[in-house]
């Protein structure tokens, strides 16, 4: 039986988001109750027992149209996800299409997931590069770190990537908070920001937007200069302006469409956790 999740499912929930991210069950619950909304998450239940499985349909805007993220996937013990996923994910396409939604975003476990994915009527219209590169040296360069509020950080993202497709702010306040914990750091100045982990001689940018490849460059520089990091991971959009025809192209978030199918050349899906 399907139905939605409801406050006394949260401690039960909570043990199956920290198996299947891997995660603690502060961050578990955060996600749960502030990111995904119990009222968006979709059980699997026999009478009487605890959730098998579970799956969020979270809503999300892309310029007027109204979507909804499928994430959060995971299950009991010996619960075969991968059987059952297909058909969880056919009922709640037919529901959702049938309520007005326009278009659906997923991010597929690796090439036998995808596969399933198109079967449904998904396509990888969202893909990503990846850019490796040294970081030169400009002791001159200047940026501020954590200095961004939410609300200017989803302000810039929009100016960035207009096509961005969203959460509410106060979802994306809490993705904040955990990716802090882990150890992001943002840096910024008025031509743009990145966010980035470092690792090692390393660092991992999530997501970096600027006016161009000079500004971006500064605020690399920046960074290096704050951590002493000497190369650069950075996660770009395929069709980002940035260091164009750089890096390889990764795949990334697939887009099927519950209705009229509409433009998504803009479309930029990055929900960082």
């Amino acid at each position: 039986m399907l139905r939605k999740a409801t406050q006394d499912d949260l401690p039960a929930l909570v043990a199956l988001r920290c198996k299947a991210a891997r995660t603690n069950r502060t961050d578990a619950a955060g996600w749960l109750q502030n990111v995904a909304g119990l009222e968006n998450i979709l059980l699997l239940v026999k009478s009487g027992a605890p959730p098998a499985a579970m799956l969020a349909a979270v809503p999300v805007e892309y310029g007027q149209h109204h979507g909804v993220w499928l994430c959060g996937l995971a299950g009991e013990e010996g619960v075969p996800l991968d059987r059952l996923l297909p058909k969880l994910l056919e009922s709640c396409l037919r529901a959702y299409g049938a309520s007005g939604f326009d278009f659906a975003v997923m991010t597929p476990e690796g090439a036998q997931h995808a596969d399933a994915l198109k079967q449904l009527g998904f396509t990888a219209q969202l893909p990503l590069r990846v850019l490796q590169t040294p970081i030169h040296r400009d002791l001159l360069a200047q940026a501020s770190f954590d200095s961004l509020t939410v609300h200017k950080l989803l302000e810039m993202r929009h100016i960035y990537q207009p096509g961005c497709i969203t959460l509410p702010e106060s979802a994306m306040n809490e993705i904040m908070t955990q990716l802090y914990r882990r150890g992001l750091t943002v840096v910024s100045n008025r031509r743009g920001y990145g966010l980035y982990y470092t690792s090692g001689d390393t660092l991992q940018f999530l997501e970096l937007q600027a006016d161009n490849d000079h500004c971006a460059d500064r605020l690399l520089q920046a960074a290096r200069e704050k951590t002493g990091a000497a190369n650069a991971r950075i996660l770009l959009a395929e069709s980002q302006t940035l260091y164009l025809g750089a890096g390889r192209r990764c795949g990334y978030g697939m887009l099927a469409f519950l209705g009229k199918p509409f433009p998504v050349s803009d479309a930029y899906f990055r929900m960082l956790l």
